[in-house]
């Protein structure tokens, strides 16, 4: 019998339950009413702390209520007390208007500000570092001609968690940056190399930023951005074919780096969701915001944007069983997976 229905039936056959919660957001204000690209917004306030629930879901929400301009966490001190700071600007904070920030923590509390773009931004482009980059290309010998894998990623469960440096802040290392770009700025800038010792006190520059070195010389070549890779192998059938036999059973996701990974307060967002404190189509948003942002970095799933207008039941248990601990990460990415293959979540 399939394992995917034996896992439904399982799902629908036990029990569900919540977990009580005493939480809750006493208040939280903005700094500024007003905002504009690259301003700064700190978010202050106070709950009334819970020890059960890791962190506040913090979601920025666009003015037509459609989509995230932001979606991130914020970990209260043991008092109650908070303060996070996010950018505002960037490609989807698309339009000017009043934008609504809406934290959850055993409740929900909205509260709005108004963003209007600066008439000089311009938005960040994917140019290269000027530096003159390696010329040493990836082996060029003949592919082998044995057959790729064709398995299925494995289901084999594995809680053991090791901290992926890539995934530590959000859009840090950018996809379309090469890992040559940061060590130059590091190289290259005081003020930029201090940030980054700050950011990141447990790694040096090349664990959170390069690739890990293969059996193919120079490959990934540290010039080349990951996007660069992601692209040739889902647009070049030669080029897929040739990686495939290289690495059977490799993604290139995770040769990058970038092997599947949900942050740990993304339990949270979930257990709101199966609680009610979360709207379907919130949920929704968020994990296509999350997936689009490589938030949540799932192999072999495109990061197009998806919808559903109808999520099984069986669905919400598994979010709500994974948040309290009681499924693991892995078949909690599972069910994701399998959803989209059966095309209850639908690839636009």
């Amino acid at each position: 019998m399939n394992v995917h229905f034996i896992f439904i039936f399982l799902l629908c056959i036990l029990p569900s339950f919540f977990v009580t919660s005493f939480a809750s957001i006493d208040n939280f204000t903005t700094d500024k009413t007003l905002y504009n690209t690259d301003d700064s917004i700190v978010i202050s306030g106070s709950v009334d702390y819970d020890p059960d629930l890791f962190s506040i879901i913090v979601q920025i929400i666009t003015p037509d209520g459609s989509g995230l301009a932001h979606i991130d966490s914020i970990i209260p001190n043991n008092d109650g007390t908070f303060t996070k700071i996010i950018n505002a600007g960037g490609p989807t904070w698309s339009e000017n208007g009043y934008y609504t920030i809406k934290l959850s923590y055993g409740g929900n509390l909205e509260k709005s500000i108004e963003y209007q773009k600066s008439s000089e931004y311009v938005p960040p482009t994917s140019t290269p570092s000027t530096s003159t980059p390696s010329t040493s290309t990836p082996s060029t010998s003949t592919p082998s001609t044995s057959t790729p894998s064709t398995s299925t990623p494995s289901t084999e469960i594995n809680d053991s968690f090791t901290e992926n440096p890539k995934m530590i802040l959000f859009g840090y290392p950018a996809f379309d940056k090469s890992p040559q770009y940061y060590i130059d700025r590091y190289n290259n800038e005081p003020s930029y190399k201090s940030w980054f010792d700050n950011q990141f006190p447990s790694y040096d520059l090349k664990q959170v930023v390069g690739y890990q070195s293969t059996h193919v010389e120079n490959f990934p070549a540290f010039d080349k951005s990951p996007q660069y890779y992601i692209d040739r192998y889902n647009n070049e059938p030669s080029y897929k074919s040739w990686f495939d036999s290289q690495f059977p059973g490799k993604t290139i996701h995770s040769i990058l780096g970038f092997s599947t990974y949900v942050p740990d307060w993304i339990k949270d967002y979930a257990r709101n969701w199966a609680i009610g404190e979360i709207s379907d189509n919130e949920f929704m948003i968020g994990l296509d915001f999350m997936i689009q942002n490589k938030i949540i970095v799932i192999s072999d799933i495109d990061s197009s944007s998806f919808s559903t207008e109808n999520i099984p039941s069986w669905f919400r248990n598994t979010s709500h069983w994974w948040a309290a601990g009681l499924i693991s990460q892995q078949e909690f990415i599972n069910s994701i997976k399998y959803l989209i293959q059966e095309d209850i979540i639908l690839i636009k």
